[in-house]
């Protein structure tokens, strides 16, 4: 091997090293020049012999090193990875990456040219970015769990992940190494196991290099500035407006909710495509492979995959959506995917379920605010089966539930859900109870009651008001105080 590796530095013509120092390790399934079989076998580098262009593999055997011909790397079965780096180093090597990357190079101008409109892309989506520090920060801490770190120096995209706002349930791994995960993905799922599972499958991609050749492969099928130039014509025109909750966004403790027409020009179908994610059969199968070995080796459950699959097709399923979605193009292509990956009962988390109850609140009032009244009902049940429901929940499902039915039953039971919002406020206010009791007491022509309820409205609100506020609480205030008065006096007059 020094000799070899001597060779490599004065020779001509030089041998190409392809891998750099790598450490596979492995171990041989049959005797190989009077070496039994069973003896451990490292990998240490993978070579290329500039006359016949054939790979070497320079390997170690009890301490003895020497070359094996790509013909005969058969008889080496490989060991399972103990750490991140020979995974990866494994995967590199499993999916020929090593022999890809020195016969096509890296295309370093085509990654720099993708990383520029990826970070323009990134700008606009920070309109729909989630706003909460500690789910934010929990999704990280998984993604870093998975993430790959200096697997390849000729790579030097950042990997990062980020939460954006929408009711989908959406996953993508952008070229230059940034991942989105929506809060609807965040809603659907209800283990971290699922949640890993769709993070690694994602990460595989990234290794895989798919969207770079996704995209060079487009990109030769049209001229550069035409490619670039059309990447994002679906969103160029889109509206930046904000839709906020239009009741008390502090009441619902609830930020910024972004309008699902906003976010649908944003996660178009072309801008996905156009940036590498619309990936072959064959792609998805391969990265889903490795994102299974992925799980088991760090404490994963693998089924998860499967699991999380099977409910973004029920997600679908329900709203009878089979084709067209953004993400995952149809239902079908994510059975056929399962089919691969390997049927799993559907998993449940409590841990999860808690920690992402506020992310179902919040998708839940996205859907109220874009008139999803069926959508917002259905995440709301979520959480009060299983028992995280909170006052805010409670009066979105009573808001959703009046914008859907106008029956004695139903608004009993809209007024029992008051209730028990108010139960779960205890002793603080919640102004935004009170005023969807006004609304659903006049609706069942119960004035008088209204009435009392509108004159404790108004008390709460003089003294939200007495407490100093400014600016748009200030402004909100005097609406409410303005509306709960003329309503006030109309009751009384009738």
């Amino acid at each position: 091997m020094a000799c070899l590796f001597a060779a490599m530095g004065s020779a001509k013509p030089k041998v190409k090293d392809i891998s750099g120092s790598i450490a596979i390790n492995g171990e041989l399934k049959k005797n190989y020049r009077n070496t039994p079989a069973g003896t451990p076998v490292i990998i240490r580098r993978i070579i290329q012999n500039p006359k016949t262009f054939s790979l070497l593999y320079a390997i170690e055997i009890n301490g003895i090193q020497e070359t094996i011909p790509e013909e005969e790397m058969y008889i080496i079965t490989l060991s399972t990875p103990q750490t991140d780096r020979e995974f990866w180093q494994q995967a590199y090597f499993k999916n020929q990456l090593y022999k890809h990357f020195s016969e096509r190079g890296y295309r370093h101008e085509l990654r720099r040219e993708i990383d520029e409109e990826c970070s323009e892309y990134l700008d606009r989506l920070h309109e729909i970015a989630y706003q909460d520090d500690y789910i934010t920060s929990y999704v990280q801490g998984v993604f870093a769990k998975l993430a790959p770190a200096g697997i390849d120096p000729n790579r030097n995209e950042q990997l990062n992940v980020r939460v954006i706002q929408s009711t989908e349930p959406d996953a993508y791994m952008l070229p230059n190494g940034s991942m989105l995960i929506s809060t609807g993905l965040l809603c659907t799922l209800d283990s971290e196991d699922e949640l890993a599972a769709m993070i690694a499958t994602e990460i595989a991609h990234f290794v895989l290099d798919h969207q770079v050749e996704n995209i060079y492969r487009a990109e030769r099928r049209l001229k550069n500035a035409v490619f670039w130039g059309n990447v994002f014509s679906a969103t160029a025109e889109a509206a930046f407006d904000i839709a906020y909750w239009n009741n008390d966004s502090n009441a619902l403790t609830v930020s910024t909710i972004a309008s699902l027409g906003e976010v649908a020009s944003l996660l178009s179908i072309p801008a996905i495509n156009r940036l590498g994610m619309r990936y072959k059969t064959n792609q998805e199968i391969a990265s889903d492979r490795i994102a299974r070995d992925l799980l088991s080796l760090k404490g994963y459950n693998p089924d998860g995959l499967p699991s999380a699959l099977g409910k973004i097709i029920d997600y679908y399923n329900i709203r009878h959506r089979t084709e067209k979605i953004t993400r995952y193009e149809s239902t079908q292509l994510l059975l056929k995917r399962i089919e691969k990956a390997g049927k799993a009962e559907s998993q449940t988390s409590y841990p999860y379920l808690k920690k992402t109850s506020d992310i179902v609140t919040f998708n839940a009032a996205m859907n109220m605010a874009n008139q999803r009244y069926m959508d917002a009902v259905r995440l709301i049940q979520k959480n009060i089966d299983n028992n995280f429901a909170s006052t805010h929940d409670y009066v979105i499902l009573v808001k959703a539930k009046m914008a859907l039915y106008n029956t004695e039953e139903i608004n009993n039971e809209c007024l029992s859900l008051l209730d028990k919002a108010q139960e779960l406020a205890g002793n603080s206010p919640n102004l935004d109870i009170y005023k969807q009791r006004i609304l659903l007491l006049m609706r069942m022509n119960k004035q008088s009651k209204a009435a009392n309820s509108l004159k404790e409205y108004l008390s709460l609100l003089a003294k939200y008001q007495a407490q100093g506020i400014k600016g748009e609480e200030e402004e909100w205030t005097a609406k409410e105080m303005n509306w709960a008065g003329e309503l006030l006096d109309k009751i009384s007059r009738i």
